[in-house]
């Protein structure tokens, strides 16, 4: 039996990039049908129902911005979130899932492998920040699944990352910083890396803060120099230019990263301006975006050296606004005691780790040896500790002798704690003949742990009956299970063996009648 390709994704805000091992044993990073070798991880909506994914799609935003959605990733695992594209209501997990369609049957053309017409096409690990919570992780696997992969794990972007690096790096054991600045979000992580062990320290980031925030800010300073031409002009207002200022923000953003200054032309409500900004304009509109991805960096490292890591040896820039002159620059001149920054093939290590990962995890599943799988010079993967980002708990009373005072969250899991993290706790009933007790489990939206449910995101709640009658005081054992995949499944169990199970999982908030209707046609 042929085993069905083995790849490593990242599905980026902006970008998506797949990866694979050759023929050769070596990490090949897949080029897309235009040749490229990293995919925008945009989708127009066509008239027709069908779909256009990559750089066709994001033309269009000249034309149809109204069909185009992109930056689906911000909004993975929040409840609620849907795009509209005329009467049709798209969660994010169905707008990733036909990214990742699409990048993973331009995958398989050039592996020469052919669609199949039923089952999983590819086995596949997808890459997620590393701050990403549970139901972040858990819209990943669901998009993966709904594009019809086998999705073997969910691993963070900078172990994935380090992966590729430890892999193809000489040298013993050193701590390596992983700064990964993408299109539309910003993680960093400190990792102990040898040939035996890729170990996380600690990790932090935003969500919300990336690439796409340097465009915006661009798009401001456009609209600001065609308002002194055109005073009290804003050419956004035109929704046919709209879109055409989005990409010429872009355009500016890359070329900035060049040379000193980049012209264009703008053309809204029938006026015309010639707008030229200047690098020195461009990166003190985004000195605070930077000065944002400074202070995690600062907190990350003491969070490390709270954990015994004193040193950094190799200071990795990943991602795509790492190609910044200003990033290079302000992160050398904020830690001047750390390595120079270095780029570390940005655009394509994660996705390169991943494809090492996925071919260490089948290796593993098949009960093979690891170097059987063709690891790069018939080395095993070293040995992966991860940690997690958010902390977990439940909601009790302040006062457990005041039945009456207001709940806080008791924290089972705190953020960089390793994973698969399984810790347990005993609590007890408040009442006499108490016969149920509501469970709600809650996730940390930061690294800085805060006992207020109001700060705090609900991940899942449920009820435990039937408990034993008796006074108050009665056990209840709670257990958490964090898995390397960061998803948490918990057990709340009574001392007469009555127990629930949950699952803090997103895929609830999908309708299954979505989650099994198919894809609209790729277009070609």
């Amino acid at each position: 039996m042929t085993r069905r390709p083995v790849l490593g994704i990242d599905l980026g805000t902006t970008y998506s990039c797949v990866a694979s091992l050759d023929e050769n044993h070596r990490v090949s990073v897949l080029p897309n049908q235009e040749g490229d070798l990293t995919t925008p991880s945009v989708v127009f909506f066509e008239h027709s129902g069908n779909a256009t994914v990559g750089k066709f799609a994001k033309n269009e935003l000249r034309n149809e911005p109204g069909r185009v959605v992109s930056l689906v990733k911000r909004h993975m695992g929040e409840e609620g979130y849907t795009v509209d594209v005329e009467d049709r209501e798209l969660y994010p997990q169905q707008v990733s899932a036909i990214i990742l369609r699409q990048v993973v049957e331009d995958a398989l053309a050039v592996l020469g492998v052919e669609v199949p017409a039923s089952g999983p096409l590819a086995d596949a690990v997808i890459t997620v920040p590393a701050y990403f919570g549970a139901a972040e992780r858990q819209a990943t696997r669901d998009a993966g699944e709904m594009a019809g992969l086998a999705v073997l794990n969910i691993i963070n972007e900078p172990t994935a990352a380090a992966i590729a690096y430890g892999l193809v790096s000489a040298g013993g054991e050193r701590s390596v910083l992983v700064y990964d600045l993408g299109g539309g979000t910003f993680d960093v992580t400190v990792i102990r890396v040898s040939s035996a062990e890729i170990r996380v320290v600690a990790t932090g980031g935003d969500h919300r803060l990336g690439g796409a925030d340097w465009d915006a800010r661009l798009v401001d300073l456009v609209c600001a120099k065609f308002a002194e031409q055109h005073p009290d002009a804003d050419p956004r207002t035109d929704l046919d230019a709209a879109g055409s200022i989005e990409l010429l923000a872009e355009e500016a953003k890359k070329a900035l990263s060049r040379r000193d200054a980049y012209s264009g032309t703008v053309i809204a409500d029938g006026r015309r301006a010639k707008i030229t900004v200047t690098r020195a304009e461009y990166e003190e509109a985004t000195a605070d975006l930077i000065g944002r991805t400074l202070d995690f960096t600062r907190d990350v490292l003491g969070h490390a050296r709270a954990k015994g890591v004193e040193r950094v040896d190799d200071f990795l820039l990943v991602g795509g606004m790492s190609h910044s002159p200003a990033v290079k620059e302000r992160l050398a001149a904020g830690f001047p005691d750390l390595p120079t920054p270095q780029l570390a093939d940005p655009d394509q290590i994660v996705a390169r780790g991943a494809a090492l990962f996925a071919a260490h995890s089948v290796a593993e599943t098949d009960g093979e040896p690891v170097a059987a799988r063709g690891l790069p010079g018939g080395a095993a993967l070293p040995r992966i500790v991860d940690v997690t980002s958010k902390g977990y708990g439940i909601a009790v009373l302040r006062d457990s002798d005041d039945p009456d005072s207001d709940l806080v969250v008791s924290w089972l899991i705190k953020p960089n704690d390793e994973i698969p993290a399984r810790p347990r706790d005993t609590f007890r009933t408040v009442h006499d003949g108490q016969r149920a007790v509501d469970i709600a489990v809650y996730e940390s939206t930061t690294d800085v742990l805060s006992a207020e449910l109001a700060d705090n995101l609900e991940l899942v709640k449920g009820t435990l009956t039937e408990l034993p009658p008796g006074p108050a005081g009665q056990p209840l054992e709670v257990s958490f299970n964090l898995g390397a995949d960061g998803i948490l499944h918990i057990t709340a169990a009574a001392a007469n063996g009555e127990r629930i199970e949950l699952a803090a999982k997103i895929s609830g908030l999908v309708p299954e009648e979505v989650k099994r209707a198919p894809l609209p046609a790729l277009r070609r």
